[in-house]
């Protein structure tokens, strides 16, 4: 019996301009009526993932759980104080911002533990990108003084071509990034988080709280940064946009993209089973 299913938000559980599919609604409400729990899990704050659920019926989200800041932190629904927060510090997010000013064409996204999230460098497309989904805080200048008795929970670096992305995680010092958990993200952001911290580690940390065995949990993801989640749950799904290596992961392969609405898929071909039984 499944009693979690988890999901990424941007480019899986929304469509790619930030709506809900009905058929996701749709879906979570006949799981809730089974018992079983939708747990948003996002790279974003805690307050931007519901404010992207704010039109839900509130029986979706109705005791349940956000695993935000790629499993930096658990929040209870309703709650802003989170039951679990990770850090990052400041002198770690200096470094990797310093080398952004260095380098020139990165942009920058700096996350609190508040949910306040500031942004440097950014490109027009990038705001627009971010625009009624997440609100930000841009700063000019080649410092991030300002920020040095503010608690952190991450940051990443912006870039609109993955590829090179991936190749500037080649040609960085390896110090810049020791003793972090690194990841990549909506095909334009390659991000940092504490040391040990993941979606995976969302999931299994969630899962022992209410102590429901990880067997019993699903969890849908498109991207890099959804893999530790897609292994650890008994169930990792992949929506038909996802990148290969989440593809690779995943244990089902939907043939919905995010716009077409996973959750009705997930619902048909694992959870209506077991409310039939």
């Amino acid at each position: 019996m499944y009693r979690i299913v988890a999901t990424d938000m941007d480019e899986t559980f929304l469509a790619f301009d930030h709506t809900v599919p009905q058929a996701n609604v749709d879906a979570i409400l006949r799981m809730r009526e089974q018992g079983v729990l939708f747990v948003p899990a996002s790279g974003r704050a805690y307050g931007s993932i519901m404010g992207s659920l704010r039109d839900l019926p509130p029986a979706c989200l109705e005791g349940s759980y956000v695993i935000s800041y790629n499993g930096g932190c658990i929040n209870r629904v309703g709650e802003d104080e989170p039951l679990v927060c990770n850090r990052i510090a400041f002198q770690t997010v200096e470094a990797l911002f310093d080398y952004a000013v260095f380098a020139g064409d990165l942009g920058m996204h700096i996350y609190g533990t508040d949910g306040t999230v500031w942004g440097w460098n950014l490109t027009d497309s990038e705001v627009a990108y971010l625009d009624g989904h997440m609100d930000i805080q841009q700063f000019e200048g080649d410092s991030i003084a300002f920020l040095r008795d503010v608690p952190l929970s991450k940051c990443l670096y912006v870039y609109e071509d993955l590829d090179l992305l991936h190749e500037l995680e080649l040609a960085m010092d390896p110090q810049l990034t020791q003793g972090l958990s690194t990841t990549f993200s909506s095909g334009r952001y390659y991000e940092f988080n504490p040391a040990g911290v993941d979606k995976g580690a969302g999931l299994r940390a969630l899962a022992e709280l209410l102590d429901v065995p990880l067997a019993q949990t699903i969890a849908c993801g498109d991207s890099a940064n959804d893999i530790a989640m897609i292994e650890a749950a008994g169930v990792g799904v992949t929506v038909s946009n996802a990148t290969p290596d989440a593809m690779a992961a995943a244990s089902y392969h939907a043939r919905s993209c995010c716009t077409d609405g996973v959750f009705a898929e997930v619902w048909e071909r694992f959870i209506a089973p077991q409310a039939h039984a």
